[in-house]
């Protein structure tokens, strides 16, 4: 009777643990799928001709925007879930949008989004990735503003040489319709439009998101001579100069 008892509970055993491992085998491919299909989910959202912007790299296209995205989640763990913190319309077929994405080991990425509604369906054109590594609660510098009230007051008195020179990054981005502008030189010949007498023009933060110790995203708009909405991206300088590294308007 002890012999059968003992067999009895070892077979129960070992059917539990057999159940056990199937389970979690079977949770672990469902959390898996659920991780691919939002993944695959994000990268069916890219246009053709998309743009995408980190810290080093400038990517083009929806493959090379795709292959991105895997080495960057692929390396920390799988994405886990993707939340907006901010959306503004530019107008009826474009939008601006800051969110945050989060990986299942914790790692985070804030996200800034061009979307563009054209043809039908809505697709990312443009987007900023930079992992993030301050706490929401953060609080803004105070240099930012400051560097804003510069970027205004060189604007305003006409100075776009001298605007693009002492508030963009030696490679900053510029991203209008399509088309990407790199550098001093090349800003500085786009924006000379700016030297007009009469060009005014103020900005208004409506979101700032504060994504490292040298990385701000920010969403706002414009008033004067170009009513709409921008996007820009900080970047601290090892002077502690806070430049513009991506700039974008319609």
């Amino acid at each position: 009777m002890i012999f059968k008892t003992f067999t009895l509970r070892r077979a129960s055993v070992l059917i539990f643990l057999t159940l056990f491992i199937v389970c979690r085998g079977f949770a672990q491919n469902q959390n898996d799928g659920a991780n691919i299909n939002l993944l695959d989910d994000v990268i069916s959202q890219y246009h053709s001709s998309v743009i995408g912007i980190s810290k080093t790299d400038l990517i083009k296209g929806q493959e090379a925007m795709k292959t991105y995205l895997l080495n960057l989640y692929g390396n920390r763990n799988k994405l886990l879930n993707y939340k907006s913190h901010f959306t503004i319309p530019v107008y009826e077929l474009l939008e601006y949008e800051i969110g945050l994405s989060q990986t299942e080991n914790d790692n985070q990425f804030a996200h800034l989004i061009i979307w563009s509604k054209e043809n039908g369906s809505k697709q990312r054109i443009a987007e900023v990735i930079f992992e993030k590594s301050i706490e929401k609660g953060d609080d803004i510098p105070n240099e930012l503003a400051k560097a804003r009230e510069k970027w205004m007051k060189l604007c305003n008195s006409n100075k776009s040489g001298k605007l693009v020179k002492e508030l963009y990054t030696e490679n900053a981005i510029y991203f209008n319709r399509g088309r990407i502008l790199r550098g001093h030189t090349q800003l500085a010949n786009e924006y000379s439009y700016m030297d007009s007498p009469t060009y005014k023009l103020q900005l208004k933060p409506e979101h700032i998101e504060m994504v490292s110790e040298d990385i701000i995203f920010e969403i706002g708009m414009c008033s004067g001579s170009y009513p709409l909405p921008y996007v820009l991206v900080w970047n601290k300088q090892p002077d502690g100069v806070w430049k513009i590294y991506f700039d974008s308007n319609y």
